[in-house]
């Protein structure tokens, strides 16, 4: 019998979790590859945990719920229910004996075996949200979520990050020995296109998010009507969400499929994410990917994503209507930094890579 190799996540986490996992299946071909979902293959097999959960929800999040008009799905990787019913789940279907590893995307649940190699994947941790320059006010967890989250980075054979400011929040925040994180990046979700492929005009900018506001769209509409007021037919392009917006210029297009955000890339001229928080933006290097220069805020990772007066430029929110009319204005700069930002993703942004480097870190740790 094949050696097993046990894959958990949670829900979609964008594109990552397909990405890592068909990554480490190529990596890890001679295993036998089991995906987990504990959303729908462990609290969604049993009609009164789902209960239970959904009601324990409704106790400690049902105001967040009612007021910001989500599924209590949303909230179960943070409460002691669930957390209870993955380690059971992993203690009753798990085999030590043919389980070469157990590999997680996320810190917010815990898939640990106490015999078997363990790995995970983050963006981000709990208290890194404090190391913002305006923090938010962290979102009430229960004791136990907090040491499971506590035990699961110190007890990890290695955690991946996709930051060196998530890196940094293990070391100092946690407490995690340097030698047991590694920021290995993350990877592209379309595409990248060619150069000779691209169409652009010299007067649109794209932005692509879900999260609205902590990714800075108030802050970027009102520059655009700075830059709309010097360039009268320059244009806003909203992928990812959609804001109840009515401006001049402004293009709301909501979510769309990898294959859309593709032509949306030919077709823009620079791409802007002022991210209020942002541990690792991977569209940042996307971006770079289809050869568009980008403009940040200097938050979490996006200064590992894009390196200023290079590939783009990172700004405070008060200058980004100077960037993107500077940008906007300026073909051959906007060629220079799209060509660094191409070269800069293909080298450290792919998932072939950050597989790669998770797979060589895993190799030496379980490998005698």
């Amino acid at each position: 019998m094949k050696r097993r190799a046990a894959f958990f996540r949670i829900g979609d986490f964008s594109l990552i979790n397909e990405a890592v996992l068909d990554g480490l299946r190529r990596e890890f071909s001679d295993l036998e590859w089991r995906a987990i979902d504990v959303e729908r293959d462990i609290v969604g097999r049993s009609a009164a945990l789902r209960f239970r959960a959904t009601a324990e929800v409704a106790l400690r999040y049902g105001g967040r719920v009612l007021r910001e008009r989500r599924p209590p799905r949303d909230f179960f990787p943070r409460i002691p229910t669930v957390i209870a019913a993955v380690r059971e789940w992993v203690r009753a279907n798990i085999d030590p004996a043919q389980t070469a590893f157990v590999f997680q995307t996320q810190s917010l649940f815990d898939a640990r075996h106490d015999a078997v190699p363990h790995f995970l994947y983050t963006d981000h941790t709990y208290l890194a949200n404090l190391r913002y320059p305006e923090p938010r006010p962290l979102l009430p967890v229960a004791a136990e979520w907090r040491r499971m989250e506590r035990d699961l980075y110190a007890m990890a054979d290695c955690n991946f990050v996709s930051s060196g400011f998530a890196a940094r929040s293990l070391r100092e925040d946690y407490s995690v020995p340097p030698e047991r994180v590694e920021c290995v990046f993350s990877g592209c979700n379309v595409p990248a296109t060619q150069p000779g492929d691209a169409r652009r005009s010299g007067r649109i900018v794209l932005f692509a998010g879900v999260d609205w506001e902590r990714k800075g769209g108030p802050e970027l509409v009102a520059a655009f009507r700075a830059v709309r007021a010097a360039t009268s037919d320059a244009e806003l392009w909203i992928a990812g969400c959609s804001p109840a917006l009515s401006e001049p210029g402004v293009r709301v297009l909501g979510r769309l499929a990898s294959e859309r955000m593709a032509d949306l890339y030919r077709q823009a001229d620079v791409f802007c994410l002022p991210s209020r928080m942002d541990p690792s933006a991977s569209v940042l290097a996307e971006a770079a990917s289809q050869g568009l220069p980008v403009v940040a805020t200097r938050v979490g990772g996006n200064s590992e994503r894009v390196v200023d007066g290079v590939t783009g430029f990172l700004c405070e929110p008060h200058e980004l209507a100077d960037r993107l009319r500077r940008l906007l204005s300026d073909a051959e700069m906007r060629k220079k930094f799209g060509a660094a930002g191409r070269e800069m993703a293909r080298d450290r942004f792919t998932w072939e890579a950050v597989c790669g480097r998770m797979a060589a870190r895993m190799r030496r740790e379980i490998e005698p």
